[in-house]
């Protein structure tokens, strides 16, 4: 050793703490991954848009499907019972619709449906409005809304008196 602050074996400073291969660097890397980790949650729970990529990254939906969902509370309403319903295509090309809306008696009947023909594109979102007259001297307890041919299907059981209600 020829003097103070000179460095011996090759080179290599003797403290462990400046010593290449202390092992710190996997403490490093265990941080960033925990700190991109924990940007991505919080971004998953705040953004409903990033909320919903990821929940359909894990959930398998079909090529071509359709929503089918009241938009509103279907009501009586001057002697009918309203009811908007929104329909939504998702799939390759367009598509032909026929969809029905029905009022049901207590015992599940269903009196006379109202069709409704739309065609929507791909990713195209239409709302109906249907208001159904209650016949005379009949007591509806629900409005049912499908699909023709298809597999949507709602039913809404209306307030009203113990069998459903009246107008």
């Amino acid at each position: 050793m020829s003097g103070r602050g000179e460095v011996e074996h090759g080179g290599l400073d003797q403290d462990p703490e400046r010593r290449p291969g202390n092992g710190r660097g996997w403490l490093k890397f265990a941080v960033a991954v925990a700190a991109v980790l924990a940007l991505g949650v919080v971004t998953v729970l705040v953004w409903p848009a990033a909320r919903t990529v990821f929940r359909q990254s894990f959930t398998e939906e079909p090529e071509t499907y359709t929503e089918l969902y009241f938009v509103g509370t279907p009501a009586f309403r001057n002697g009918s019972v309203a009811a908007e319903v929104a329909l939504v295509r998702h799939g390759p090309g367009p598509a032909e619709y026929t969809v029905i809306a029905a009022l049901e008696t207590s015992s599940a009947a269903r009196l006379a449906g109202v069709p409704r023909q739309v065609t929507l594109q791909p990713g195209q979102f239409t709302t109906l409005d249907f208001h159904l007259p209650v016949p005379p001297g009949q007591t509806v307890d629900a409005i049912a809304v499908n699909v023709a041919g298809g597999i949507e299907n709602l039913r809404f059981r209306l307030p009203g008196n113990a069998s459903g209600g009246r107008p």
